[in-house]
């Protein structure tokens, strides 16, 4: 008989999905609730459970923890469309045996299928590996050619235990990269640290990796227990390695070749089980032929060298990028933008990103923090973003910042004043229809009146603070 299959979801279409793609090869039973999952366990118990994390009436995280208080061999995949590598991890140590993020392809579906009910059969839900192929796309966004060959070369690594060198342009996703790894490997229910080598000074990093005992210097007033044993049976990232000293690198390597660590001021030193990933800006080859790298550490860190593309590299993966960030921030901050207009997307994906995915980042922060609406334009980007005298003519000496201050608050006004008169006024009128509250709208007029911004011929109710 063929297997059975309980897909808890509550988009209308999943289930007819997963009846037109896999239907042949697998019986599928729907549950568009926690409730109505119970009540499907309570009629007949299924081979495998696929379990969305978003349900309207329970935390997936929930259910899952009962299905596997309830059935500890029932498998269970885990999927959602809000993926985060800590919610993977998460689920992995309530027991999901694969992670899925959607959008995922037929191919990943069909091998997390075959791959769980395999494992149940060899003997119970974790006879498996738990962390699978979709769980590594959790941060790895975007479907340019460049990324999905970075994903498939996270997910054959990742298994391993073999010491990573990741090397990338600032920005570029390094850690992200990173802690996809991590969540992929067998030590994702263990600890991910993660240091800074080019932030601290090398005494200071020294006693933050290896640790330290009270009075072994200046200043050590108590013990420390370091990085390499906080992250004993988990993952040490190591970023911007090749800003570390190169005396702290000689120690480096021996804990490296030794999988033991000495405290400074302590004679005794302790095994530990690290996995190390190390990431970095810079050329390393070119720092171990001008000296300021080891070579022999070189050849440690890189078993497996991964470059992460620049975002100049992958522009189809900036309109996927700026609208996850965009739903991020407008969650965050409270804001109703739900997309971004062609002119803006145009705009953003033939900017040439010194700064990478975290510059894309922090402008979609800036956005949502600055402007309301439910679509991105191309008027809420900063002047850089947009073609010359496209925007507010400015004079050869304005400072671009104070430029940049001007712009948004001329937009903002015009905004505001086509609103009101659209509505007559009616300030909540006015504020609905900008995806302001009435209490943002009176404080932004407060603003506009103070610095004298507001015509004469505004309806009078529409400037109260009150």
């Amino acid at each position: 008989m063929r297997p059975l299959l309980l897909v808890v979801d509550d988009e209308p279409n999943m289930l007819w999905l997963f009846e037109q793609s896999i239907g042949q090869r697998y019986r599928i039973r729907g549950a568009r609730s926690a409730s109505e999952a119970r009540r499907e366990l309570r009629r007949a118990l299924p081979d495998l459970v696929l379990l969305d994390l978003r349900l309207p009436d329970a935390d997936g995280l929930v259910l899952l923890t009962e299905l596997r208080n309830a059935h500890p061999h029932l498998p269970v995949i885990v999927m959602t469309a809000y993926a985060s590598v800590q919610t993977a991890v998460e689920a992995m140590k309530l027991g999901a045996c694969t992670y899925l993020s959607k959008p995922f392809t037929l191919q990943e579906l069909q091998s997390a299928i075959q791959e769980a009910l395999a494992g149940a059969r060899a003997g119970g839900a974790h006879a498996y590996p738990v962390a699978a192929a979709g769980a590594g796309r959790a941060d790895i966004l975007g479907n340019s050619p460049a990324t999905v060959a970075l994903r498939e070369t996270v997910a054959r690594i990742a298994p391993t235990d073999a010491h990573v060198l990741i090397q990338g342009e600032s920005g570029a996703g390094k850690e992200v990269v990173a802690r996809a790894i991590h969540a992929l490997s067998r030590r994702a229910g263990g600890p991910f640290v993660a240091v800074n080598c080019a932030a601290l000074p090398e005494q200071l990093l020294e006693s933050e990796l290896f640790g330290h005992e009270k009075g072994a210097f200046t200043g050590a007033t108590a013990n420390r227990t370091g990085l390499f044993e906080q992250a004993h049976r988990g993952t040490l990232l190591l970023d911007e390695i090749g800003d570390m000293p190169l005396p702290l690198q000689a120690k480096l390597l021996r804990v490296i070749e030794e999988k033991v660590v000495c405290p400074l001021g302590s004679s005794r030193c302790r095994p530990v089980d690290v996995r190390i990933l190390a990431a970095t800006h810079r050329d390393l080859l070119r720092e171990v032929r001008r000296g300021a790298f080891r070579e022999d550490l070189y050849f440690r860190l890189a078993v497996v060298p991964v470059r992460v593309p620049s975002l100049r590299e992958r522009p189809e993966d900036i309109p996927v990028l700026a609208r996850h960030f965009l739903r991020e921030f407008s969650s965050r901050y409270r804001k109703m933008f739900r997309d971004l207009d062609p002119a803006a997307l145009a705009a953003l994906m033939s900017y040439p990103w010194p700064g990478n995915v975290r510059e894309l980042r922090n402008l979609m922060e800036q956005v949502a923090v600055l402007w309301d609406g439910d679509r991105v334009e191309l008027r809420h980007l900063p002047d850089t973003f947009r073609p010359q005298g496209s925007g507010v003519t400015a004079g050869e000496n304005v400072p671009l910042p104070r430029l940049s201050k001007r712009v948004r608050t001329e937009f903002e006004r015009e905004r505001i004043l086509e609103a009101l008169r659209l509505h007559g006024g009616n300030r909540t009128r006015a504020a609905l229809h900008l995806g302001l509250s009435r209490r943002a709208l009176q404080i932004k007029l407060r603003t506009l009146r103070e610095a004298g911004l507001l015509p004469a011929d505004l309806p009078p109710d529409a400037a109260k603070d009150g």
